[in-house]
């Protein structure tokens, strides 16, 4: 038997309709939408408003934290300003949390590349340019996994 080689999810879906039945969903854009709105800005709207999200805007608008805040040197007793609100998980500055939500955003870019260079989209492509996608979208997931370790590193030291 020379069978199909079938994808892993594919199985799963299956086995959940012998189950429970499935419903056919045949979800199309609007018409009226492809013309509106291009997908650059459809994918930039949906970015920025995921940055904003993670970065805390909500909170930032209902507490109204400061940008910065300031401590003061144990050595010279003067004050110096601090981005990252140490000992308190559930607080924030406003620069932390922006700075935290671009972290974040560049993980989220990393993994939509290394999924551009997997996917067919990538096939069409050169293969320098799928294995540049692919180098960078690996590097992105680790620059923002480092950035946001880091952050939370210095927001509870000792952890």
């Amino acid at each position: 038997g020379g069978g199909t080689k079938m994808d892993p999810l594919a199985w799963v879906v299956r086995g959940v309709d012998r189950v429970v039945p499935l419903p056919h969903v045949d979800l199309t854009l609007p018409r009226v939408s492809r013309r509106l709105f291009p997908s650059w800005l459809v994918v930039s709207a949906l970015m920025l408003s995921y940055v904003l999200v993670l970065s805390g805007i909500v909170y930032d608008i209902i507490v109204e934290p400061p940008s910065m805040g300031q401590e003061y040197d144990s050595v010279t007793g003067r004050p110096r300003p601090v981005a990252i609100l140490k000992y308190r998980i559930n607080g924030q500055y406003i620069l932390e949390g922006l700075s935290a939500g671009l972290f974040f955003f560049i993980g989220g870019g990393g993994f939509l590349l290394v999924n551009y260079a997997l996917t067919s989209l990538g096939r069409r492509s050169s293969p320098v340019v799928t294995a540049l996608a692919a180098v960078g979208g690996l590097a992105a997931i680790l620059i923002g996994v480092l950035l946001s370790w880091s952050f939370l590193v210095q927001k509870v030291p000792g952890y």
